[in-house]
């Protein structure tokens, strides 16, 4: 059977069995809209959210030139009726994985690339703006639950890297930055966890204004005497 996949985390990409397929722009933006939504898109939503600026009649004119320009695989890649559109039963999203991996995130390596990577980088458009931001929040949820289960298995190094992400994420999560204390302290490195709450405390302060919690501070303090 032909394997169609769709790449959402770190850009866009069509793959047909491993093999990258030119999507035009139009076409493009038609199917990551259908691999955001659960649901069939009245055909009427989709236009007007994919062509916001143009006429009722110009928008659907371009979604049915979108639709007849799209690769014509034997497994379907748009589902098709006379009002909705919906992305074909067959065709794996990346993004829909990570969903569902952020919402019980397990033990895996391999998930903390998976939760770094943001979506649709470089799209401008509202409805995916709101999946972005969504998305961020999600992730930084699971790479938080993540580092939590790697360390109480012990391995501190996994544990590191996913609060890692989530610091690189959102620069200012102070509870990723204490994450990353606790563990420079487990680790028995107190020069690291110290610089890593003044790095933290400068860049809040630069930022916002604010000082850090108590709860970060009673960490370091004994060091910091």
């Amino acid at each position: 059977m032909t394997r169609l996949h769709i790449q959402m985390l770190g850009g866009f990409q069509l793959a047909c069995d491993r093999t990258p397929i030119h999507v035009v722009p139009g076409a493009r933006k038609l199917l990551a809209l259908l691999a955001l939504r659960d649901a069939p898109v009245p055909r009427s939503v989709a236009a007007t959210q994919l062509w916001p600026d143009t006429s009722e009649r110009r928008a659907g004119a371009c979604l049915r030139s979108s639709l007849w320009r799209l690769v014509k695989p034997l497994t379907p890649l748009v589902v098709v009726t006379e009002d909705t559109l919906t992305l074909g039963a067959e065709v794996e999203v990346d993004f829909r994985h990570a969903c569902a991996f952020a919402a019980a995130p397990g033990a895996s390596p391999e998930a903390v690339g998976m939760l770094k990577a943001d979506l649709l980088p470089g799209w401008w458009q509202p409805w995916v703006q709101a999946e972005r931001d969504w998305w961020r929040q999600a992730r930084l949820r699971a790479l938080e639950a993540l580092s939590d289960k790697f360390r109480s298995c012990g391995d501190h190094h996994h544990a590191h890297q996913a609060a890692l992400a989530a610091v690189q994420t959102d620069p200012l999560r102070e509870s990723a930055h204490r994450t990353l204390v606790e563990l420079h302290l487990a680790d028995g490195n107190p020069a690291q966890a110290v610089r890593q709450y003044q790095s933290y405390r400068a860049h809040l302060r630069a930022e916002l204004g604010l000082e850090p919690s108590s709860h970060i501070h009673a960490l370091v303090r004994p060091l910091l005497r």
